[in-house]
């Protein structure tokens, strides 16, 4: 983010800081978002995977992501996340697609990705130390990439897209060692980046769930797939 949004986001910060903060869950084409970008905010966030519907078709999926992209252009308070979803139809990124993946719309996909790429980051880290990211942060993985804090992530990600990729230890991602769009809560519990709390979608849950840690912190789990799949905080 270059100076010039820098000034606009801490304006924007303090002109609704008294307003509630939005965190919206996985996507995956669906439109409930809609509904609550209307109202007053001082953050919206949305934590990932535009695209990989299974009952969604490409289009929708395709024009839902544009239009998302049109209000975060146009509002420098909504942010936007990278999920596994999207990762894998990257440009230079290898040997990485997940369930779901579009191969016959792989090229559209990967276009218009790339077309956004600047409005996607992989974690974003709020004011009162809330990691929003779309499956969290370990420990581990901020060690592993020579991070000294969270933001770190992004300056990584921006040199090495490949930082991100599954790595195969676990079938299911429920490893520490997973990046911040693949790793599972289970892992996530235990070895939970101190100091933060984090809120995450990527892996279904039945509704928001809401794990206290030891340090104070939480974990919060908002992707229930359906329109409940909303966090206020």
């Amino acid at each position: 983010m270059d100076a010039a949004n820098k000034a606009i986001g801490k304006e924007a910060s303090l002109q609704y800081s008294g307003l509630p903060r939005y965190a919206i869950g996985d996507i995956h084409g669906r439109l409930y978002w809609k509904s609550f970008i209307k109202n007053d905010f001082k953050e919206f966030y949305f934590t990932g995977d535009y695209f990989d519907s299974y009952d969604i078709p490409f289009s929708k999926q395709y024009d839902n992501f544009l239009e998302i992209c049109k209000e975060a252009r146009a509002d420098t308070r909504i942010r936007m996340c990278l999920g596994n979803h999207d990762y894998h139809y990257l440009h230079g990124v290898y040997n990485q697609s997940y369930s779901g993946y579009q191969d016959h719309n792989r090229k559209k996909i990967s276009a218009v990705m790339e077309d956004n790429i600047d409005l996607l980051q992989i974690i974003y880290v709020t004011e009162d130390k809330f990691i929003i990211s779309h499956a969290g942060v370990t420990s581990w993985f901020l060690r592993s990439i020579g991070g000294v804090k969270p933001e770190d992530i992004n300056n990584v990600f921006n040199n090495d897209r490949n930082v991100l990729k599954f790595n195969g230890y676990n079938i299911y991602g429920d490893d520490i060692t997973q990046s911040p769009i693949w790793v599972r809560p289970g892992s996530l519990e235990s070895d939970p980046l101190p100091g933060y709390s984090q809120i995450v979608g990527h892996t279904p849950v039945r509704k928001i769930t809401e794990m206290q840690m030891k340090d104070g912190m939480k974990l919060i789990f908002i992707d229930t797939h359906n329109t409940e799949s909303v966090y206020v905080f």
